[in-house]
């Protein structure tokens, strides 16, 4: 995931955290992994409440909300996280099938 950051400055920057942390030392960051773990969490939590509508929409409703406070977060950077997520987690499950 970390990938998104050698390619997207702007992505990068957005991650105060991480401005000062050299590309090539992205896949050992303590930062970066603490923050792809709050993500994952996120996810988890969001996909075992599926079925609770009202605990969904409420969760990323606060998540969106506490995104606000980051001057230039918004939907293309959201898309861009998206995808490179997707992507990487596509690569992740190749990976786990070929080496089996």
């Amino acid at each position: 995931m970390y990938r998104m950051f050698e390619t997207r400055a702007d992505v990068m920057a957005m991650f105060e955290q991480f401005r000062s942390v050299d590309k090539a030392d992205l896949g050992t960051s303590q930062a970066l992994e603490n923050h792809a773990l709050l993500v994952m969490n996120a996810l988890d939590e969001a996909i075992t409440n599926m079925d609770d509508p009202e605990f969904l929409i409420d969760m990323l409703l606060t998540t969106g909300k506490s995104h606000q406070r980051f001057e230039n977060f918004g939907m293309q950077i959201f898309w861009v996280s998206f995808c490179c997520f997707i992507v990487a987690s596509f690569e992740d499950i190749v990976e786990v099938k070929v080496k089996g």
